[in-house]
């Protein structure tokens, strides 16, 4: 019986690659498969057809190592962790500030929405822990939990009645999380690792974050000029500043781009409903940031594609 269960999930596994990939690696897809799970449990079984189901999916989207944008979600997934790891430990101390957060009740929901917030940042630091030893396997299975309870938020929140957002702000406290989960988690798995310049840009995001949730929790005491709600706009800021030195031969700041752009919108969000100069502002930053880097994609392109012979 556990010899058909793991060969079950390979089967499983192997359907998610497109059938002309699948007929011509399925064997050595097979034999990776096997040779990786020889003494490896359950759990260590059903990890690794989740590896090659994920690897099936990658190219059926266009995602895998030898395209672009694969590559640019590897270098998007270690600044993505450390930038949420961020996040959740300024969740966290946003309720202990005075006169911003607040403790929630004592009520279940309440209680339940505390322990929520404490056990997030641990998973990501957990996380953060794993990716920056190399150890992948363990980072993306942690995401898993951590994303979860991020999307838990909204139905405690609702439930401890503290949740007095709009709408949009609410879709977006489930959209953010699930794009930066699937950031790493669809990053292609031969192209993560642990290196010196990867750990440099790890901790480079996470003094980022650290610095823009500060500006943000230092707003509510001290305003800057234009409002409290100012300081969001520095995200949209960096975004915009990542976005010009997007390059083809520039991976990492196309990484940081993305792994900014779930917070970035969730930030900028506020600012745009209802319109503000500050939100006007920081629209128009990134958007020009992206069309000269649009501008200069296309320019190279024109450059290196030889002209058609008459």
């Amino acid at each position: 019986m556990t010899d058909r269960h793991p060969s079950r999930a390979l089967r499983w596994a192997l359907r998610f690659h497109p059938a002309a990939y699948r007929a011509e690696h399925g064997a050595e897809l097979t034999a990776i498969y096997v040779q990786a799970t020889q003494d490896a449990g359950p759990l260590g079984r059903l990890r690794e057809a989740l590896d090659v189901a994920g690897h099936g999916l990658r190219q059926r989207t266009g995602l895998g190592s030898d395209r672009t944008a694969g590559q640019v979600l590897a270098q998007a997934a270690p600044l993505a962790v450390a930038l949420a790891t961020g996040g959740s430990v300024a969740n966290l101390l946003w309720f202990f500030t005075p006169g911003i957060g607040g403790l929630p009740s004592s009520s279940l929901p309440g209680v339940l929405l505390l322990v929520n917030q404490g056990v997030m940042p641990l998973l990501w630091l957990a996380a953060l822990a794993a990716v920056w030893t190399g150890r992948w396997s363990a980072a993306r299975a942690l995401v898993v939990p951590a994303t979860l309870l991020r999307l838990a938020d909204l139905p405690l929140l609702l439930l401890a009645h503290l949740f007095h957002d709009t709408y949009a702000e609410a879709v977006l406290n489930l959209t953010v999380p699930l794009l930066t989960g699937a950031f790493i988690l669809a990053a292609p798995r031969d192209l993560l690792g642990s290196s010196q310049p990867q750990r440099a840009a790890m901790a480079g995001a996470t003094a980022l974050a650290v610095v823009l949730w500060a500006a943000l929790l230092a707003g509510v005491y001290y305003p800057l000029t234009g409002g409290p709600l100012i300081t969001h706009a520095l995200w949209a800021g960096v975004l915009a500043v990542a976005l010009l030195f997007v390059r083809r031969d520039r991976l990492p700041a196309a990484g940081l781009a993305v792994a900014l752009l779930p917070i970035a919108l969730q930030m900028t969000m506020p600012l745009l409903y209802p319109l503000s100069p500050a939100g006007v502002g920081a629209l128009l930053v990134v958007v020009l940031s992206g069309a000269i880097s649009l501008v200069r994609a296309r320019r190279r392109r024109t450059r290196v594609t030889p002209p058609s012979a008459v």
